[in-house]
């Protein structure tokens, strides 16, 4: 098993919606699929995001109306950069997958393949837990207006056009219930991409403290030989993780910066709302950007905190014997104090405590913004 099988879901809706072009594409395949995504992100995508501005624009002094559009205008804002990162660094996110895939991050030892393997097994299980869910909540959200006793578009959106025609509404309907499922299962596997190269790096973590106890324990006489691989090993994923970090730290601050307010307004819908299934749309909407963030806060935890316990597997016990590898496993265990964390954009630390401070910002929001109304 591939160490990237965990993002292959991921990366197989990236490929269908355009944004992924697939590996040994002729040159007229390549033309054709760059058209196809070009064709696929404007249509779907792109025309949405100027449509839903519009109405934002349209209805700007009607607080309930541009809440309705502003929650998904700001969660396609941010994707629109995911995408936009994800297209322009494209070859360089292959590399890293490639690097992962490679024999300086694979094992043969037995012990140190189920690290990775259980690790792999695990993210790709959450990962189609993430393609569902999102796919569930855009069928709910195509649903709702069609219960409603008036019946709208899925999307708060405004067109220069009219689209109560006998005809083009229903046309209109399915397309805006198209974009909605495309859009959110895309950037569900856009983040879920992001999350996967997270875990891989912190199972790669594991797997250096598994060699680093292993040094000394079987009696062998090559221990300095083992230290030093182990130097060259760890130096490997902090540039892997490095690379991560200057490839997504532009989306992942974004992320940062838009979910509490998306939180915010969300909640709000939740609260207003006199429809039971467009409260439930709403709560799995709510399930999902507390998932969105998640996906990056909890592995980047879990990464940092591993990379912390490699001082612990490296520092020498009683190498009295032995002072080369003292001096390696020294120096080692003190690079590890420093810990491996992606700072979003030089400005948020991606683990628990930021997707902490997010949500207690969005409440700070959703209070402040529940006070405001009640004045009016």
């Amino acid at each position: 098993m591939k160490n990237s099988q965990c993002l292959a879901s991921s990366i197989a809706v990236m490929k269908y919606s355009g944004v992924w072009k697939p590996d040994g594409l002729s040159y007229r395949g390549e033309i054709a699929y760059k058209i196809f995504g070009f064709v696929t992100q404007v249509l779907f995508f792109y025309f949405i995001i100027l449509a839903e501005i519009g109405y934002v624009f349209t209805f700007l002094d009607n607080v309930e109306r541009m809440v309705d559009a502003a929650v998904l205008l700001l969660s396609h804002l941010v994707q629109a950069v995911k995408v936009m990162t994800i297209i322009l660094r494209q070859e360089r996110i292959k590399r890293m997958i490639a690097m992962v895939d490679g024999p300086a991050f694979t094992k043969s030892d037995p012990k140190l393949k189920t690290i990775l393997e259980s690790a792999t097994r695990l993210a790709a299980i959450v990962g189609n837990i993430v393609l569902c869910s999102a796919c569930t909540t855009s069928i709910f959200w195509g649903i709702v207006p069609a219960l409603n006793p008036e019946l709208t578009l899925p999307l708060r959106t405004a067109y220069p056009f009219d689209i109560h025609g006998t005809f083009i509404f229903p046309a209109m309907y399915a397309y805006s219930s198209i974009s909605v499922t495309v859009a959110g299962v895309g950037d569900a596997a856009e983040n879920f991409l992001v999350s996967g190269l997270f875990t891989l790096a912190s199972a790669q973590v594991d797997v250096l403290r598994e060699e680093l106890k292993a040094i000394g324990a079987d009696g062998c006489t090559d221990n300095f030989k083992k230290a030093t691989l182990c130097v060259k090993y760890h130096q490997r994923i902090i540039r892997y993780v490095e690379e991560m970090a200057d490839i997504f730290g532009l989306p992942m601050l974004c992320q940062f910066v838009t979910t509490s307010v998306v939180i915010c307004m969300t909640i709000y819908k939740i609260t207003v709302t006199q429809e039971p299934v467009e409260m439930v749309t709403m709560v799995f909407y709510l399930m999902c950007v507390f998932m969105e963030l998640l996906m990056y806060c909890y592995p980047g935890d879990v990464l940092l905190n591993k990379s912390l316990l490699v001082s612990e597997a490296a520092y020498p016990n009683d190498w009295s014997g032995d002072k080369q590898t003292s001096r390696v496993l020294l120096l080692t265990a003190l690079r590890a104090q420093r810990p491996l964390a992606i700072d979003a954009g030089g400005l948020f630390r991606v683990c628990l405590p930021t997707a902490a401070a997010v949500v207690q910002t969005s409440y700070s929001y959703y209070a402040l913004l529940r006070q405001q109304l009640a004045k009016e």
